[in-house]
Parts: C-alpha cells; structure tokens; sequence
C-alpha cells in the first residue's frame, strides 16, 4: 500500500457556449434627478427664477443620492440668471420708457 489518498475523478462542468465565457450581467444607470430636468424647462422656457431654485436643490439631492443629471442642473442654473437678467433690464427699459412717455405727455 501507499501513503498516497485515491485520486477523484471529476466529470468537467460543461460551458453552455464552448470557448466563450458567459456575458456579465447589465447594470442599469442611475435615473436622472426630476429636479434637474425641470431646472433646465423652467429655467429656458417656463419661469427662470424657477429654473435657478430647482437647479440649485437638485444639485443637492444628486450628492445625497448619486443620481444623474449634475450638468442639467448647472445648465438650468445658469440659464435661469441669464434670462432673469435678461428679464430685469428689459423690465427696466419698459419702465423707463413708460416713464418717458407719461412725461413728454
């Protein structure tokens, strides 16, 4: 007799596809934050004080949750000052031309 244990004998597993492994398993991406894709409507076509208030709590929320959409966020943000400006001097030339006009008469 020998020291040595008996030898087992294992059938191979078989590989459903031969000479392939299998395919990883697809991780979905995260959903985009709410808050952000309404900073961007509100912000360019809605209302842009809006569009800079649900950016701004949108930026916060993707850093709680990791959710995307950072960068419509930031672009709803910028658009929202951008028109609100825009909105401020138009509103201060109408005023000063409704001003203009009521004194010449």
């Amino acid at each position: 007799m020998t020291d040595q244990p008996p030898a087992q004998h294992s059938s191979p597993t078989p590989n459903p596809m031969p000479g392939h492994p299998p395919y990883p398993p697809h991780a979905h991406p995260a959903p985009f934050n709410t808050y952000a894709i309404l900073a961007l409507i509100f912000g360019a076509m809605v209302f842009p004080p809006l569009g800079i208030y649900f950016g701004n709590k949108a930026k916060g929320q993707i850093a709680q949750t990791g959710e995307r959409g950072v960068e419509l966020a930031t672009a709803g943000v910028v658009v929202g000052w951008i028109f609100t400006i825009l909105y401020g001097l138009f509103f201060v030339v109408w005023c000063g031309m409704i001003a203009v006009l009521l004194g010449s008469a």
